[in-house]
């Protein structure tokens, strides 16, 4: 059952902000108070208390006391992505963004990309990253204004410039993710952002992305320990990007796209028989005939064996 804590039944914003919560009171609070101070006011604030079980729907509960724009959606714990689908279910704008609650943004977060927003389907805008151990924020942008209508130069754009797969950094029409019933899977732990954006372009002709680095990405200490990096989420990924380029060798350089793969490939090898990767297996081979950026990029995984590349990728996980 979902709760929800609706202080402006009659309010239309232009921007639906959601934010999924889930034991997040450490951070919650900086969030919050940057999304309530941007230079753009009308937007709603979705707050999604997924089953938190800190302080965190506390928080959220006075904010929407103390500020009209604030709801607050209560639901058991579900994961991230019923999170966001609930807050899908419950915005009323015309315009849906997403931020992480152990994030933060700037006051131009939303103006920047409203600004242009009836140019294109998608918006997309740079961001800031601050990496595990570095104390100085690293811009990701592409540094200018370009409008993109071929889905192959914007994936092989916006993927080589890790613009393109995450959810917080874009501003979507809800009147697409409506009519079209998309959703964010929830069967996913990772790799859900990507998705649900690779379902998203397939409904837009323009995507515009701007310069403006509004968002600040706080990159979670061991990220690379802390997830699974699940195999078959991420070849449902990919099989979303072959159905929008299809499967054409040297048409799209997407090496990242490998990478990515080989580093979930790794670790389901670790602890998986080599009859249990054979699949796994010659999908990577695949996608690094498909996706390669010149003659030696992902060599061994185009040239070895099959079983030779298992016990390669084995003893580098092990």
């Amino acid at each position: 059952m979902t709760d929800i804590m609706d202080n402006t039944c009659t309010y239309t914003p232009l921007v639906s902000v959601i934010v999924p919560v889930y034991n997040a009171a450490q951070t919650l609070e900086r969030c919050v108070e940057g999304i309530l101070a941007q230079s753009f006011s009308d937007f709603e604030l979705i707050l999604v208390d997924d089953g938190s079980t800190d302080a965190s729907g506390a928080i959220c509960a006075a904010y929407s006391d103390a500020d009209s724009r604030v709801v607050v959606v209560s639901q058991p714990n579900k994961g991230v992505s019923a999170a966001r689908n609930a807050g899908l279910d419950r915005a009323r704008g015309r315009y849906v963004a997403f931020c992480d609650s152990d994030d933060t943004v700037k006051d131009y977060w939303l103006s920047s990309m409203v600004a242009v927003a009836e140019k294109a389907g998608m918006i997309v805008c740079g961001y800031n990253i601050l990496r595990p151990g570095e104390h100085e924020w690293t811009q990701e942008t592409l540094g200018h204004t370009e409008i993109f209508t071929d889905d192959d130069v914007l994936l092989e754009t916006l993927l080589g410039k890790r613009l393109f797969q995450f959810i917080w950094n874009k501003l979507f029409k809800m009147s697409l993710i409506r009519e079209s019933g998309l959703k964010f899977d929830e069967s996913f732990t990772i790799f859900e952002d990507e998705y649900f954006v690779l379902g998203y372009i397939r409904l837009v002709h323009r995507v515009i992305c701007i310069p403006e680095c509004g968002y600040n990405y706080w990159c979670p200490p061991d990220f690379m320990k802390k997830y699974d990096f699940g195999i078959d989420s991420f070849q449902s990924v990919v099989e979303r990007i072959y159905e929008i380029v299809k499967d054409v060798p040297g048409r799209l350089h997407l090496p990242s796209v490998v990478y990515w793969y080989k580093v979930a490939l790794g670790r389901y090898v670790s602890s998986h028989t080599y009859r249990q990767s054979a699949g796994y297996l010659q999908f990577a081979k695949r996608l690094a005939d498909t996706f390669n950026d010149g003659p030696m990029s992902h060599l061994s995984v185009r040239i070895l064996p099959p079983r030779l590349l298992y016990w390669l990728l084995r003893a580098k996980s092990i």
